[in-house]
């Protein structure tokens, strides 16, 4: 357990979830957007209409700077 990390999930309000999976992936990071599988959950919380959420899924060997990497990255894709 003590190399595990949380998968995190989130919506913008301006920016469509294929919008910001998009603009990270021409930054090479790599994430997911949709409903990821979870249709009903996607539905129950009203985003699945509008395209569901970006998932983003570190792993144990993601480094630190990587993570501040992709922070820095939708910093400025959320901000356009």
């Amino acid at each position: 357990m003590d190399r595990r990390v949380p998968t995190v999930s989130f919506t913008h309000s301006t920016v469509a979830a294929n919008t910001i999976a998009e603009s990270l992936a021409k930054e090479n990071i790599f994430v997911w957007s949709g409903h990821n599988y979870a249709v009903e959950v996607a539905r129950t919380l009203g985003i699945y209409e509008s395209g569901g959420a970006v998932r983003i899924g570190p792993v144990h060997y993601n480094s630190a700077a990587e993570i501040e990497e992709c922070l820095e990255a939708l910093g400025r894709i959320l901000v356009t």
